[in-house]
């Protein structure tokens, strides 16, 4: 049997992968967790939606461009001895597993956390909506190159008003 590959190592990937995205392509990520011993999934509600994926994937003839990012171990997922996981602590701050993130180049503008066919049917026409809201002008993404990201110690650092 093959190893799982390290969280950090998916991470790598995943990001490489959103490194590719030019600023107007599309694409719908769905995060689920690694199989355990080359079997299953060890995230039951991953394992619950793998149906709906499957379903969506083998209908799904749109242009957003789909891909299934794998997270790591349940323990590389929940361990507080090395760390949580990067997918949690990092750009896409991931609370839950199953999760699909419909991403504009490298901006995360939806996402649905246990996601059903239904779900992602709907964030693939999502990306057709806004790209006619940017067309009519009533939606203008910023323009950064940049990965979003949040500093929570900046939050927590901040002086209560008295």
């Amino acid at each position: 049997m093959s190893k799982t590959p390290s969280a950090e190592k998916l991470y790598a990937k995943f990001l490489g992968a959103l490194a590719n995205n030019k600023p107007g392509d599309w694409i719908l990520a769905v995060f689920e967790g690694s199989p355990s011993e080359g079997m299953y999934s060890w995230c039951s509600d991953c394992v619950a939606a793998s149906g709906d994926l499957t379903s969506f994937l083998e209908e799904y003839t749109g242009d957003v461009k789909v891909s299934q990012f794998k997270v790591g171990t349940k323990n590389e997922w929940e361990d507080d001895v090395i760390g949580p996981s990067p997918f949690r602590m990092k750009f896409p701050f991931l609370s839950d597993l199953p999760t699909a993130i419909l991403f504009n180049g490298k901006l995360d503008v939806a996402r649905f956390i246990a996601p059903r066919k239904e779900d992602l049917l709907y964030l693939s026409k999502r990306a057709t909506t806004y790209e006619d809201q940017k067309a009519s002008g009533s939606w203008n993404p910023p323009k950064g190159t940049e990965i979003p990201r949040y500093k929570p110690a900046a939050l927590l650092n901040r002086k209560r008003r008295e």
